[in-house]
């Protein structure tokens, strides 16, 4: 826009191109300031934002907050100080997410403005971070119990330590292994018939004609009616 209008006004005579790179000077910064508005993205979903193990996250982690903030937690390797896994968490909200085999110092960030994931909240008064002490494991024990913990944090005080409880928390796996009952009748399709003696004879079915009217599928199921169905189930539940 400038450009445009600096011969106009050299011509004129109104302003010599030092005093109009001075107006320049003076003015862009208000113009820039005036025309450029950037607003905060909105905060993520309460929840895993990604995991970069490249490990199945099985293990429960919940972490209890009081309202008023919202937290970015972190999950460092304990031995090699890699990040392995992110999540968002919305102040007083409940959450819980399952995270991946390992030992992991659990780093919070916290804030009142998202302002994205390499600034996170910014910095202020009511911005900071922290982690918590010592590094929390989650692991396989037992047969089946995928042992975890439940964070609670309790509030952030003024130099920004943090008061936490920490409590196991584990998934235990029950393995089910059920049977159906038995076929009532050995013939399913055969019917029965009273002769002139007054007793019961099998009429002749289809099933044992072996008429093409049935499936391979049927004859196959009915060849052997007393054997039970088997059936194996993993049943998880949260324990501890």
């Amino acid at each position: 826009m400038f450009r445009l209008i600096q011969p106009l006004l050299e011509r004129t005579g109104w302003l010599s191109t030092g005093q109009f790179l001075v107006l320049i000077t003076c003015f862009l910064p208000v113009w820039s300031a005036a025309e450029i508005v950037i607003e905060p993205p909105a905060p993520p979903q309460s929840g895993l934002i990604w995991n970069r193990t490249g490990l199945p996250a099985v293990f429960p982690l919940q972490v209890k907050t009081p309202a008023g903030q919202d937290y970015f937690l972190t999950l460092i390797d304990a031995g090699t100080s890699v990040e392995a896994l992110a999540a968002y968490i919305h102040g007083g909200s409940f959450f819980k997410v399952l995270v991946p085999p390992g030992t992991y110092i659990l780093q919070f960030s916290f804030g009142d403005v998202w302002q994205g994931e390499e600034r996170l909240f910014g910095s202020g008064v009511e911005t900071g971070s922290f982690e918590l002490q010592p590094p929390l494991t989650f692991y396989l024990r037992g047969g089946g119990t995928k042992a975890g913990h439940l964070v609670e944090l309790n509030r952030i005080l003024d130099d920004l330590l943090v008061t936490a409880d920490v409590k196991a928390q584990s998934i235990c796996q029950t393995r089910i292994f059920e049977t159906s009952p038995p076929f009532k009748a050995r013939y399913p399709h055969a019917s029965r018939t009273q002769d002139g003696m007054g007793t019961l004879s099998k009429k002749s079915s289809l099933l044992e004609k072996g008429s093409p009217n049935l499936d391979l599928h049927s004859r196959r199921k009915h060849k052997h009616p007393n054997l039970p169905y088997f059936r194996f189930e993993v049943r998880s539940r949260y324990c501890d």
